[in-house]
């Protein structure tokens, strides 16, 4: 009996202490992976600080600061306000590069640009790290991507860059619609006309006192009053389904040529066009001239010559677009691109694809310029 307990007990003591070191092993094992995760957790942490994230971190702080104190915001038209990385860092709204990254040896320099485009402000971050990480504006890869000295693609004239040819890499996407490159401007901002716009405009219906007829007035602004196409653009710009105000951000003020121009004008370099301006608006459409520069055909000179539809790509337009310009030769006309460029009565309809001006601020960050690839920015 004595011995059958003895054993009875050194067995359940032995069944204890194996349960015991089990369950310390178990708490063990558990402290000791709970510690590697947080290590892991930690070092990935420190790892996946990337350059894009100190680019939001400075967009917020831009945004935050101007809503911090609204009087900082440029008040006119076309002002800018500059907020560096360096004066963020100082202020301690971001650590150092050094800690950020967890690196001595790297060195960036920064800034938010905030603009004021008609109203809407665009915060427009740019970022440089050596030759680690740089920004890229929007129009410096589009002309690096494009510009050619002969053939399809970019053409520098004048100081643009204009698209000629049969082009096709010059899609841009903003939102969840597509549109095509003209041209880069002078001033860097980059020129854009709709793929699909409006249907059956008119582009003048008033009573014509010169011909007596209701056939259209062929002058943007008449008297100190709209032409029913310059009613049309601003009445269009105001649809905020199709101009959102993350759009409308993005879009300056242009001087929109509304020169007449005579059928039998050979001219290409916009002299004629834009012997008159429009300043301060924001919608146009589509001149002779930059009709003419679309083409590569050497025989293209009349903007009605079937020559001029060869090798340009605004000849292959998914819809007809009435065009800025009127006719010089009468009161009561004005040029419809459809293939090629025509004269038409005001009061016939027509299509419009409004042409506009992005900001030369807007930053790259995908795309080829291609219909399943095109140019998109932030």
């Amino acid at each position: 009996y004595l011995f059958c307990y003895n054993l009875f007990v050194r067995t359940e003591m032995n069944f204890m202490d194996k349960k015991t070191i089990k369950m310390f092993s178990y708490i063990i094992g558990a402290f000791v992976g709970f510690i590697l995760i947080l290590f892991i957790i930690s070092s990935c942490t420190k790892k996946t600080y990337t350059f894009e994230k100190l680019e939001n971190r400075m967009t917020e702080i831009a945004k935050e600061t101007m809503k911090s104190d609204e009087s900082q915001l440029p008040s006119q038209d076309k002002d800018t306000k500059i907020i560096t990385l360096k004066s963020m860092i100082s202020d301690g709204k971001i650590d150092e590069i050094s800690k950020l990254f967890k690196r001595d040896d790297l060195k960036c320099s920064g800034s938010v640009t905030i603009t004021n485009n008609n109203g809407f402000y665009n915060y427009s971050t740019y970022l440089s790290c050596g030759n680690e990480y740089e920004s890229k504006y929007l129009n410096e890869k589009i002309i690096e991507d494009n510009k050619v000295d002969a053939g399809v693609g970019l053409h520098e004239i004048k100081g643009s860059y204009v698209m000629q040819g049969e082009v096709k890499n010059n899609y841009i996407k903003m939102g969840d619609r597509l549109f095509r490159i003209i041209r880069i401007n002078g001033d860097g901002t980059i020129r854009v006309m709709e793929i699909t716009g409006l249907n059956q405009k008119v582009w003048d219906n008033r009573y014509n006192p010169e011909t007596r007829y209701s056939e259209g007035i062929n002058e943007f602004e008449y008297n100190s009053l709209n032409s029913r196409l310059r009613d049309t653009l601003h009445d269009y710009y105001e649809n905020s389904k199709i101009w959102p105000d993350s759009i409308k951000q993005y879009i300056t003020t242009q001087s929109l040529c509304i020169g007449k121009r005579n059928i039998k004008d050979t001219s290409k370099d916009g002299s004629v066009e834009c012997s008159k301006i429009q300043e301060n608006e924001v919608l146009g459409l589509i001149t002779p001239y930059e009709y003419l520069q679309g083409s590569l055909d050497q025989n293209c000179s009349l903007v009605d010559s079937s020559s001029c539809a060869n090798y340009n790509w605004l000849s292959k337009l998914e819809q007809a677009t009435w065009s800025m310009t009127a006719n010089s030769e009468n009161t009561k006309s004005a040029y419809i691109l459809d293939r090629v460029m025509n004269v038409y009565s005001c009061s016939s309809t027509s299509g419009i694809l409004a042409v506009f001006n992005l900001t030369d601020k807007a930053i790259y960050v995908s795309g080829d310029g291609s219909v399943d690839k095109p140019y998109i920015f932030k």
